[in-house]
């Protein structure tokens, strides 16, 4: 056999770590992320739409975000049970679904919201300084009263990250 042939065959062939998975097995995997994404991801979506509430970027989007967070909270688990049943997939545990979230995501939860928090932290740090730039400034009621939203909004996400920093110990 010509090696030239060869060589060119096996350049046409792509090469994959592994078998093509089946149907079913895309599917058990997407369920195994949403059920991860359902029992602890939810507090995602809060933290982000918290900070995002704070800083006064977009009130409808952060609103947004909490909302989908409660609702994933208290609906996807049996939304995804019926899923489950319905494409005959193996049950999902809690085991699966951690290892689908750390084979997508790359990171535990615990790590990513350790990381948002650490991230809401600094905003909330920035925006109490902030505003207390704003408010102290005597140059117009406009700034003084940005100001204040600043802090308040900052120390309405305050006893939110002081339970995430508790929550390891409690």
């Amino acid at each position: 056999m010509d090696p030239f042939i060869t060589t060119y065959q096996m350049l046409q062939q792509p090469v994959f770590d592994g078998p093509f998975t089946s149907w079913l097995d895309f599917i058990s995997f997407v369920l195994n992320v949403m059920f991860a994404l359902s029992i602890r991801g939810y507090l995602i979506f809060v933290i982000i739409g918290l900070i995002i509430y704070m800083t006064g970027l977009s009130d409808g989007l952060s609103k947004t975000l909490v909302i989908i967070g409660i609702g994933l909270y208290l609906v996807s688990p049996f939304i995804l049970s019926i899923l489950v049943e319905t494409a005959g997939v193996a049950p999902i545990t809690l085991e699966s679904a951690a290892y689908a979230w750390l084979s997508l995501i790359g990171i535990s939860d615990s790590e990513l919201i350790a990381i948002l928090v650490f991230l809401g932290d600094a905003l909330m740090a920035l925006c109490i300084l902030i505003g207390a730039i704003l408010y102290f400034t005597p140059t117009s009621n406009d700034l003084k009263a940005r100001g204040q939203s600043l802090i308040v909004r900052a120390l309405i996400l305050a006893p939110v990250l002081v339970f995430f920093h508790l929550s390891p110990w409690l």
